[in-house]
């Protein structure tokens, strides 16, 4: 499986709301949720894979992870 991170310019968007989630937890909720209703309903109709799904929470995992580093070191 070939898990594509970063590779559209939505990317960007869900690297935003990983750093957001932090200052807003419930971000995070409806981020899982609609990533999860959006996979289900695409990959229904062959339009996305398995990897591209896992590349969008990685993306959202950088965006908190990064924002957690620097939040840190203030």
């Amino acid at each position: 499986m070939k898990v594509e991170v970063f590779d559209d310019w939505q990317s960007l968007g869900h690297l935003l709301l990983g750093a957001s989630s932090l200052l807003l937890p419930w971000v995070l909720a409806i981020f899982l949720g609609y990533e999860l209703v959006e996979f289900c309903y695409k990959r229904r109709k062959k339009r996305e894979k398995i990897g591209e799904f896992i590349g969008d929470l990685m993306e959202f995992l950088v965006g908190a992870g990064l924002a957690g580093l620097v939040l840190g070191m203030l």
